[in-house]
């Protein structure tokens, strides 16, 4: 019997960056070595280098960069280059105005309408990638008549939703993000026995791309709720109301057509999948499948005896962590215990948010409070060591930090968001996100506490972890899922 073959599409993660996300797959692709993966990864630019050592089992591994070329062709699947020069040979004006802008406009009107058609849209997205495969997609998307019916279908969007003032700058923006999003269609997708998409985003077109082409059963797992962090990061970082505003329509509408077209989806926890049914997924469609690590590597370690008292902090800094929030907290804490230490491990993913948080431990003389170590080779040490590992986290799924510290038998304190909840339940205490000053109370009462009171929730933590969020727990769980897939035709389109 062949090996099965999975298509893992990831989204500025695995293989490529480091992080939560990267490790699930990791873990997925080097501990289930009877199956094989083919990698699809959407990344920023086509310079990235891989940051993990893959396993024989990964047959290969396919970049779609969205920047970092003016032409997709400049890295292109199209080999050798007279292939590429026949398919921009082949874009006529007629071709445009007969064949592609009815598609386009169609698809236009779809995501901005107010109730998205999944099943439409997701028929529209298989016409568009056919028509890709065939016609050169720089030239076709740079026509001025693909601009002008977008001008005028985004023109008519204003007045609906009382738009005024837009600029043609705004116009424009929307276009320009158009253009890099959609490089994902554009591409062939490999085939294989089944897709697994990281991601309700783009990454996941490709899965309902070889659905609805091969009825390949595509599988569909919500680390963080994508819609809900792309919410966030839009407000943050993009002032026009007008961008904001298609680009919501744009990723919802992406959101439902990957909820649509998988076979199942497996959130990493219980608060994804009551997201998932809020947006109208059938709960029949979903399975929770709790992330899991290793309690060979992860595993509490002799105690050592400090100088003083260590809050311990892991993972990337940029701003879904919270770490502003965190220092901010140190403030306080470092009143009533003068000689704390604030350590933070992670590599800076996000250099403006570093420099804040680096301005704001000069601006209150935080340098002998807060260390920022960087990277550890040995993680599992330092959530042992550490009095207090805390994690100020704005928005998450299921982390593996706060997994990791419960096996390495740390006392925790938490932000209550996504999953948090449900991995650490009793054996931590919990706040709400952004709150510094409850941070601080909850650190504080820990660190106060008799060290064989505090140590009681390390034990608590240690236990549940070995009951609930193994690593073998994790890959059995998928084995199962994947068998029952690759075993039974896909679903109905």
């Amino acid at each position: 019997m062949a090996r099965p073959c999975v298509l893992l599409t990831t989204e500025g993660t695995y293989p490529f960056a480091k992080g939560g996300v990267s490790t699930w797959c990791h873990v997925l692709t080097q501990q289930l070595p009877e199956i094989d993966f083919k990698l699809l990864a959407v990344v920023a630019n086509p310079y990235q280098e891989i940051r993990y050592e893959l396993s024989p089992n990964v047959l290969e591994v396919s970049k779609i960069p969205l920047w970092g070329m003016d032409d997709p062709v400049e890295y292109s699947w199209r080999s050798p280059f007279s292939s590429a020069l026949h398919s921009k040979q082949g874009v006529t004006p007629n071709l445009i105005k007969q064949t592609f802008l009815p598609l386009w406009s169609s698809f236009l009107r779809s995501i901005l309408s107010a109730e998205v058609e999944a099943k439409s849209l997701g028929k529209l997205i298989l016409s568009l990638h056919k028509y890709f495969l065939v016609y050169d997609y720089h030239k076709t998307m740079n026509s001025s008549w693909v601009w002008s019916t977008y001008k005028h279908l985004a023109w008519d969007y204003c007045q609906q939703e009382d738009l005024t003032g837009v600029t043609l700058t705004e116009l424009t923006e929307v276009m320009r993000l158009l253009y890099r999003f959609l490089i994902t269609i554009h591409l062939p997708v490999p085939e294989t026995d089944l897709t697994h998409s990281s991601a309700a985003a783009f990454c996941g077109l490709p899965c309902v791309i070889a659905k609805l082409q091969r009825g390949t059963p595509y599988l569909l797992t919500e680390h963080g709720i994508n819609i809900r962090e792309q919410y966030l990061n839009l407000n943050q970082n993009i002032p026009s109301l007008y961008v904001r505003k298609f680009l919501y329509r744009l990723m919802g509408a992406v959101v439902k057509v990957n909820f649509h077209y998988a076979d199942l989806i497996s959130p990493v926890c219980e608060f994804n999948a009551r997201w998932e049914r809020w947006w109208g997924v059938p709960p029949e469609k979903i399975k929770v499948i709790y992330n899991g690590a290793d309690p060979e590597k992860f595993h509490p370690t002799p105690p050592i005896k400090k100088e003083r008292p260590q809050v311990m902090n892991m993972g990337l800094i940029f701003p879904l962590k919270g770490q502003l929030d965190l220092i901010k907290a140190s403030i306080i804490v470092r009143e009533q215990i003068p000689d704390v230490e604030f350590i933070f491990y992670g590599k800076a993913s996000d250099e403006n948010y570093f420099a804040q948080c680096e301005a704001l431990v000069k601006e209150h003389k935080l340098e002998n409070t807060i260390n920022f170590a960087g990277f550890t080779s040995e993680p599992w040490r330092a959530y042992s060591e550490a009095d207090v590992v805390a994690m100020a986290s704005i928005s998450e799924g299921f982390p593996f930090a706060i997994i990791e510290a419960m096996l390495s038998r740390a006392t925790i304190v938490s932000t209550d968001v996504g999953g948090v909840r449900e991995a650490i339940a009793d054996t931590g205490l919990l706040v709400r996100a952004s709150r510094s000053e409850q941070m601080a109370e909850a650190i504080l009462k820990l660190l106060l506490m008799d060290e064989k009171e505090r140590s009681q929730y390390g034990e608590k933590a240690l236990e549940r972890s070995l009951k609930l969020f193994t690593q073998e727990t994790f890959l059995a769980e998928h084995r199962e899922v994947y068998d029952k897939l690759l075993n039974s035709s896909a679903l109905s389109l």
